[in-house]
């Protein structure tokens, strides 16, 4: 007569067919993560191997194949790990619950907030900008990047549209420019050095005089459209790079 299995027992806890639970395989994927991440900031892209990522790890180059795929494959879900938590909270908004001002203000907060716009976040732009001309594949990974942060700002840009809450002629564009005031310049002048990370005013301070001209300009007659002037569409930012 078989005894009777039961699920989990005798396997360490592990669930149906010997495998880990979930939330034992995401702890074991964000130590991966971060090894990763103080690997390339340590050595750089050029020098870091998977090789010794998986040492440091503690898992096998095949376990981080199977997971992730190559190098610039692990170096884009260590680019996106600073900036995917952003995402979600801005596509759950419902347009009808809040101002257009009050998403922006919470989506720049968001951005430049100490978990996205940290040492760690910085080191890695400088790793991707002095390294990007031999390794054409960090400039994509960081395109990408920009590209679905924009998307998913421009999603929500275009749906307030059609809802009247804004007027747009490029929803894409605007979502552009909106990070650009948020980001851009902070950004680039922490990246060269010339300023120092800002504190929890400052950032507040960035956030709020962003939104406000974005959304009203800087003209005395009122609001103004932030993208009245088509020279410049989505086309012609996507033939720039």
């Amino acid at each position: 007569m078989t005894a009777k299995r039961t699920p989990g027992r005798g396997t360490g806890g592990r669930g149906t067919g010997g495998r880990p639970p979930a939330c034992e395989v995401e702890q074991r994927r964000r130590h991966l993560i971060a090894m990763a991440t103080k690997q390339f900031l340590s050595n750089g892209y050029e020098a870091t191997s998977l090789e010794n990522i998986a040492k440091v790890a503690g898992a096998s180059k095949t376990t981080i194949y199977r997971n992730f795929g190559d190098k610039a494959d692990l170096f884009r879900v260590v680019l996106n790990s600073f900036v995917e938590p952003i995402w979600p909270k801005l596509s759950d908004v419902s347009i009808d619950e809040k101002r257009p001002e009050e998403v922006l203000e919470a989506f720049g907060t968001q951005m430049i907030s100490s978990a996205v716009l940290n040492p760690d976040a910085i080191a890695l732009l400088r790793l991707i900008f002095r390294e990007s001309l031999r390794f054409p594949e960090l400039a994509r990974v960081f395109g990408e990047t920009e590209r679905t942060t924009i998307d998913v700002l421009a999603r929500y840009l275009a749906a307030a549209t059609r809802h009247k809450l804004l007027t747009l002629t490029d929803p894409f564009w605007a979502a552009t420019q909106f990070i650009e005031l948020i980001w851009g310049t902070l950004s680039r002048r922490l990246v060269i050095g010339t300023i120092t990370f800002p504190d929890e005013s400052e950032r507040q301070r960035i956030v709020l005089s962003a939104v406000a001209l974005f959304l009203h300009g800087s003209s005395e007659s009122g609001p103004l459209e932030a993208h009245r002037h088509e020279s410049l569409s989505t086309s012609d930012l996507n033939s720039h790079g």
